[in-house]
């Protein structure tokens, strides 16, 4: 039998982050209509379905340090989210709104990013249109409408969908993601749970790999799982080198995020 350390101080706090979770989504589906076309829902009740966050991380990208700021929020009826990344060579900006489906699903309704360097301005924006099941995407070069389906994703909604559905126990997941004009498929796989250590201290993490067609290219992610599954620390190695970013603080529904204190072994 596999052994798996566990905090003894944050047994219950890790219960009640994912009871709470899976109780408010069950709450939101019997009290909620359906979301086919992605409209805006008076009722609040599904407010505190995916708790707010504000999150602070530092990466490494092949020597680059860069700091990050990535932010969830409720406004006006919506999820918001909010990523800010900066160096010595400039600036990305993303910006999404989402809200969930009545089967438990995220669903995109706009994102924008916009990327200044010390050489060049881009950006990009999609608008989805769940009525018509189209989506409008703007770049620097181009303008079109494609074609789309529940399960389509922008990037900050399928890191989202990813937490939900890591919260719900899944262990494979599969996903499409909009990136530009095109649509790109993205698999994950959980490989395990482990004892994270980063530099304010040690957490419980689920660890998940991206599955990659290139060979030479690996993707790891560390989800706290005692704190609603936010991203601990991500590694992807490439020939190129290694790209790191590491949680620095953060806090999730009001609570600061702290290490655990103390480990026994439990049979899992």
């Amino acid at each position: 039998m596999k052994k798996v350390l566990t905090p003894i101080k944050v047994i219950s706090v890790s219960t009640f982050v994912k009871l709470g979770l899976l109780i408010n989504l069950a709450l939101y589906y019997l009290l909620c209509g359906d979301l086919a076309h992605a409209t805006k829902i008076p009722s609040k009740e599904h407010e505190k379905v995916i708790p707010p966050y504000d999150l602070h991380y530092t990466a490494d990208l092949g020597g680059i340090k860069i700091q990050a700021r990535h932010q969830l929020y409720f406004e006006d009826g919506l999820y918001r989210v909010k990523n800010n990344a900066k160096s010595f060579l400039g600036k990305v900006t993303e910006y999404g709104s989402f809200d969930i489906s009545k089967d438990g699903s995220i669903v995109p309704l706009k994102y924008s990013k916009q990327r200044k360097t010390v050489m060049s301005k881009r950006s990009e924006t999609q608008v989805f249109d769940w009525a018509k099941n189209t989506c409008l995407y703007t770049t620097d070069k181009r303008q079109g409408t494609m074609n789309i389906v529940q399960g389509h994703f922008d990037t900050l909604s399928l890191t989202q969908q990813l937490r939900l559905d890591l919260a719900f126990g899944l262990k494979k997941m599969s996903y499409t993601m909009i990136k530009r004009d095109k649509l790109k498929s993205y698999q994950f796989n959980v490989v395990g749970r482990e004892l994270m250590t980063i530099r304010n201290g040690t957490y419980n993490s689920l660890v998940v790999e991206r599955i990659e067609n290139n060979s030479s290219k690996k993707t790891r992610i560390w989800f706290a799982s005692d704190w609603d599954y936010v991203p601990l620390k991500i590694e992807t190695y490439e020939k190129k080198g290694k790209k790191v970013m590491v949680l620095d603080k953060g806090i999730v529904n009001t609570l600061s995020i702290v290490p655990i204190n103390n480990t026994i072994e439990i049979q899992e």
